[in-house]
Parts: C-alpha cells; sequence; structure tokens
C-alpha cells in the first residue's frame, strides 16, 4: 500500500523551520541555501493544499494549519527517533548539544567530560560556552547549564545546588601577602570578573570592610581568566567554591579567611521539551546531577 504521505524530504526542512520559525535559520542548520528551504516548504505546502506559514516581512510565522502539522509531525519524528535508538542502539551516532556558562564549562565540566565520554562513545559532544541565556526556541541546543532561572516556558529545570563563596589564592600569595583577616586584603590585588561583578562587593560588606577595598585591582570578562590569574599567585580571587574543589583537593587553591556568602543564584540543569525525550539527554543529565551531587560536601 502506497501511503498518502508528503516526499520526506520536505518535512525534514519543514519540521526545523517550523522549529525556528525562520528559514535562514532552517537554512543554516541544513546547511543549504533560503531558496532551497523555501522551495521545500511550497512543495510540501502544494503536497497538503494548506498554507503552512505566513509571511510577514522577512518573518514566517506558523497559521494555525502549520501548527498542528508541526505538532503532529514533531510526535511522529520523535517516536521514531526512539525507536531508532532503541533497536540500533549504539550502532547510530547521536550529537549532543550543550549550552553552558562559561565558568561552569571550563573549571568544572569539560575536566569531567571524558568520564562521560566513555559511558557513551557513541555520543558526540558539542559544548558552547555562553554567557547570557540560550532562547531554546531559537537554538538548536539540547540541553542547558544555568546560573540560576528566569523564563523555565517550554523546559523542565533540575536543580543542582547553590555555591558558597570565598577569596582564594594560591597558599604561596596567601604566606606571602599574610593573609590572616579581611583587613588584611588592602596589601593584595583584588582580581575580579565582569559576570559576577559585584561578589567582591558583597562579601567586603560582609566581613565589615567595604569603605577601604573593593574597587582596585584587575578585571577580567571570564570568571576562568580570574581564577587561572589566582593559580598563577597573581592575586587573590573570589572563589565559587563548588566549582573550584578539584583546586582545593590539589592544594592549588586555598580560602585564607573562614568568611562566606551564598551565591545569589543556583545552578540549574535545564532540557526543552523538545530533546526532553532522547536517552542520551536523560542520561546526560542524570550522570550531570549525580557528578555535581558529589562535590557538593562542605569545601576547605
Amino acid at each position: 500500500m502506497v501511503r498518502a504521505i508528503p516526499p520526506l524530504g520536505t518535512i525534514r526542512y519543514f519540521e526545523l523551520a517550523a522549529e525556528h520559525e525562520s528559514f535562514v535559520q532552517a537554512a543554516n542548520d541544513l546547511r543549504v541555501s533560503k531558496g532551497a528551504v523555501s522551495q521545500q516548504i511550497k512543495q510540501l505546502e502544494q503536497f497538503l493544499g494548506v498554507s503552512l506559514f505566513r509571511r510577514s516581512g522577512r518573518r514566517v510565522v506558523l497559521t494555525a494549519a502549520g501548527r498542528r502539522y508541526h505538532s503532529a509531525v514533531r510526535n511522529a519524528l520523535n517516536i521514531l527517533e526512539k525507536e531508532t535508538e532503541r533497536v540500533a542502539g549504539s550502532r547510530v551516532r547521536g550529537q549532543l548539544k550543550i549550552t553552558v556558562l562559561p565558568a561552569f564549562a571550563s573549571i568544572w565540566l569539560v575536566p569531567r567530560m571524558p568520564g562521560f565520554q566513555q559511558s557513551m562513545p557513541h555520543i558526540d559532544i558539542v559544548v558552547s560556552a555562553d554567557a547570557e541565556m540560550v532562547d531554546f526556541s531559537r537554538s538548536d541546543a539540547q540541553l542547558g547549564i544555568r546560573y540560576g532561572t528566569t523564563d523555565t516556558e517550554g523546559l523542565t529545570a533540575t536543580y543542582l545546588g547553590h555555591d558558597t563563596l570565598a577569596p582564594v589564592c594560591t597558599p604561596n600569595y596567601a604566606e606571602k601577602m599574610a593573609i590572616h583577616r579581611a583587613e588584611d586584603l588592602s596589601r593584595c590585588l583584588l582580581l575580579h570578573d565582569t559576570y559576577w561583578s559585584d561578589d567582591w562587593t558583597r562579601w567586603l560588606t560582609t566581613a565589615g570592610v567595604a569603605g577601604s577595598l573593593g574597587g582596585d585591582g584587575q578585571f577580567f570578562t571570564h570568571y576562568s581568566m580570574a581564577i587561572d590569574t589566582a593559580r598563577a599567585g597573581g592575586g587573590i580571587a573570589m572563589g565559587h567554591k563548588l566549582l573550584l574543589r578539584d583546586l582545593f583537593a590539589r592544594n592549588e587553591l586555598v580560602c585564607p579567611l573562614e568568611q562566606t556568602i551564598a551565591a545569589q543564584q543556583g545552578y540549574f540543569v535545564v532540557v526543552p521539551d523538545k530533546s526532553a525525550h532522547l536517552d542520551y539527554v536523560k542520561r546526560f543529565r542524570s550522570w550531570l546531577t549525580a557528578s555535581f551531587g558529589n562535590v557538593c560536601a562542605p569545601g576547605p
């Protein structure tokens, strides 16, 4: 029996164009021209006898029929993908695309990635370091690690943990600068990062020395740069202790002062609804929550 379905190639183009509501983004994902996408959509619309998109200037918006058809197509492709994974197993390569805060990526995640990769060698992992929160409705990322959550519509957010903050430096730097009290930081070079720009101010205020310290030092656009400078003995940074536990364990960094403050927000792993069904996404989220839980014990 010949099924009354459109050419499968048009479905692939439609699913991406509908997901992004953009022919340009679909073309980028497929690595074809915008005209090729437009032609495939036109062929599909002719087959169905309805308009799936409404053109509005340079934008395209799904029509009511387009939204219904997209929902059906997405469900069908999800079932097909899931069964393909079940039947073919590790013989089929997948690609896991992650968006993550740069500091989390470079300091905590990347050193642990080989452990996950060994358990799922058939998965290619693409890590994108993004300081700003990614709009999953316009991104092909399948999972994200965020500091704080704002918009969770269409997402499943799993809490990982809350961090504590304290000044960190090398043991030699702490000894050389004789750091025993908060006031001793006046002799030190404070290392700031612009993403967590108010960390030092909050800590110094809590320690009661904000009036005499806090405005001077070196400033970096990435937290990892401040930490690398501290590791080189170039000053004292504000440490996010959960992220830095490996460095504490190797005695590369220490907390010379006991005063800590709580991070303003927690870490979350978020998964958009469109990728929540994927087995390797579920497994990565489980691995991530288990791995992060292992470092939530009290640090130095």
